[in-house]
């Protein structure tokens, strides 16, 4: 905005100048065809009892400034369009209702940025589609690789919740074996048994949600989403709650929200320690908007720590179907995550 203000003044400035000069070369031509006296002329003569000189001194100047701001406002108003229309385009929105008129200057510059934002516009369908060719190009190959890596990991959760259930029952027996009045040792022993078992349980339903690409086959993004909620809130005991709007979504783009929310419900139960996590997928204007908030302990964004990697997974799938992601967090706050995917629609069977 300053430098608006600052292009205004300059034209003021520049105009009233030029009025100036123009009145002082009339002048001097007047009088040097007239052969009059220069002071006579100036300051003798007068108009409506100004003396000429001042007359047109003053003259000068205030047509030089009304032209001047004229123009410096004109080029102003424009300069704010073209603000304007580039603020939107570097939210990730590209207006499709933007025109610019006038025939100047000015005109090829506007038809080269909103060209330029339709390149970018281009560019974002660009990305979903070809991450939903590469999507139906490699579905056969992945689904072997996928069944193998979720069996295999089957077996570790398995491992790894069984060792736990042993340690628990071993502690039980323990337990068992006191007095019938609890003594302090054994309280900490019951406390303990069942810290491991909240733990065991958070940790074996965030490692399952990676093992749950293949539920997305055969259904949509909102029957998928709105499974893997319905199953988290039965056998978590955060509350969940969900708003989901069925959006038609190409295949590609469906998938990698769905991984999104996937990741995001991981790193929820593992490290936010949230009492309750609030899911939404909403269509607004041409977008697909997509929260996942939760109250738990939150973090300092930009700071490198556990679930950090979970947000760079999270950052590179939005950027592969085009879209925007925005994280809000605060210690002991709780945690916002803003997925924003422009929705492509076909025309003549092209996006």
């Amino acid at each position: 905005m300053k430098k608006q203000k600052n292009i205004s003044w300059m034209y003021i400035r520049y105009s009233m100048l030029s009025s100036v000069s123009i009145a002082l070369i009339c002048t001097i031509v007047y009088v040097w065809k007239s052969e009059q006296q220069v002071y006579d002329l100036l300051w003798k003569e007068s108009i409506a009892s100004v003396p000429i000189g001042l007359f047109i001194m003053t003259t000068s100047l205030l047509i030089g400034g009304i032209v001047g701001y004229a123009i410096g406002y004109y080029i102003e108003q424009r300069i704010q369009g073209l603000n304007t229309f580039l603020f939107e385009v570097e939210r990730g929105n590209f207006p499709s209702d933007v025109s610019f008129t006038a025939d100047d200057e000015f005109h090829e510059v506007e038809r080269k940025v909103i060209g330029l934002a339709r390149r970018l516009e281009e560019q974002a369908g660009l990305f979903q589609k070809v991450t939903n060719e590469r999507a139906h190009w490699n579905e056969e190959m992945r689904q072997e690789a996928i069944s193998q890596e979720r069996h295999r990991l089957a077996r570790e959760l398995h491992d790894s919740v069984s060792q736990q259930l042993f340690a628990m029952s071993m502690m039980m027996s323990a337990i068992n074996e006191q007095v019938a009045e609890i003594p302090e040792m054994t309280k900490k022993q019951l406390q303990l048994v069942e810290n491991m078992v909240v733990n065991a349980q958070s940790e074996m339903r965030a490692l399952l949600l990676h093992l749950r690409p293949v539920q997305l086959e055969g259904k949509k993004l909102t029957e998928g989403i709105e499974e893997l909620l319905t199953e988290l809130s039965r056998k978590q005991h955060m509350k969940i709650e969900w708003l989901i709007e069925p959006i038609e979504l190409k295949k590609g783009v469906e998938d990698h929200l769905f991984r999104i929310v996937q990741e995001a419900l991981s790193n929820t139960l593992r490290h936010a320690k949230a009492k309750k996590t609030e899911v939404r997928l909403r269509k607004i204007d041409q977008y697909a908007i997509l929260k996942i908030i939760d109250d738990g302990v939150g973090f300092e964004v930009g700071v490198n720590k556990a679930g950090s990697y979970g947000l760079r997974s999270m950052q590179e799938r939005v950027h592969e179907i085009g879209g925007t992601l925005k994280v809000l967090s605060f210690p002991a706050k709780g945690t916002q995550i803003e997925v924003k995917v422009p929705i492509m629609i076909e025309r003549g069977g092209e996006l």
